[in-house]
């Protein structure tokens, strides 16, 4: 069964349209050494949660992707040094949106190394925010402690340069925004997005991971059809 374990964000910060007053993070366990941390934004007067992953290994602890803001972050590496306690090795940035990168000052602040693809790195300056560490071209394998996983860039889709993750022992296909959720009826943000060529990008996906056992996407559930409704949705939005 899942777990929840929430904390209290101390104060409110406000970004352009979307604003976090107040908000508390939650981190789910799906499987021994793998969690999804939610957290959340209000956005257009909704709450709007956004899914990370903490993957724990032997002796380290990776993290996919950074909560919205500071405080939610400064949330997240407190509930890993007190529920885990184990260093975090590195996190990986899928791309350049608030919802992936807004708490990257945090982690540099507690010398965590950043990482992302290339492109990433270069819509992040020019999105405002502070250039991850590392950057890799088209894939990459990251090790940490006993455990590793695969970042692969398979082209553009709900922005130029999104990353999906891809946990090999597992069979967990982290999709970040580039994957909608299997209950979503529209694509969501599609201001940065590159659509006519999100199909191609997704089959690449699919045809890279054939195995996968579950997918998870950026925002909402994790249920089965994931990527399959992705495709319908941008078969619908391109016609």
């Amino acid at each position: 069964m899942s777990t929840y374990i929430s904390f209290l964000l101390l104060s409110s910060i406000f970004f352009n349209s979307f604003s976090l007053p107040s908000q508390r993070i939650e981190v789910i366990k799906l499987e021994e050494g793998v969690y999804i941390y939610r957290s959340f934004a209000i956005l257009d007067g909704e709450k709007t949660s956004a899914n990370g992953l903490i993957l724990e290994s032997s002796d380290e602890v990776a993290l996919i992707d950074i909560p919205w803001d500071d405080e939610q972050t400064v949330q997240l590496l407190d509930w890993i040094e007190r529920e885990i306690d184990k260093p975090i090795s590195f996190a990986v940035i899928t791309h350049s949106h608030m919802d992936r990168i807004g708490g990257i000052d945090v982690l540099k602040s507690h010398n965590i190394s950043t990482i992302s693809g290339y492109l990433t790195a270069k819509e992040a300056i020019q999105n405002g925010y502070t250039q991850p560490d590392l950057t890799f071209q088209s894939d990459t394998l990251l090790s940490y402690g006993n455990s590793s996983l695969e970042a692969y860039y398979p082209g553009p889709g709900h922005t130029v340069d999104n990353t999906v993750i891809y946990l090999n022992d597992l069979q967990i296909l982290y999709g970040g925004c580039f994957i909608k959720n299997a209950s979503s009826t529209s694509l969501g943000n599609v201001e940065d997005a590159k659509v006519t060529e999100w199909p191609s990008s997704l089959r690449k996906v699919l045809k890279r991971y054939p195995d996968r056992k579950l997918v998870i996407p950026g925002h909402g559930n994790w249920k089965p059809g994931a990527i399959q409704n992705t495709l319908n949705l941008l078969s619908s939005e391109v016609k």
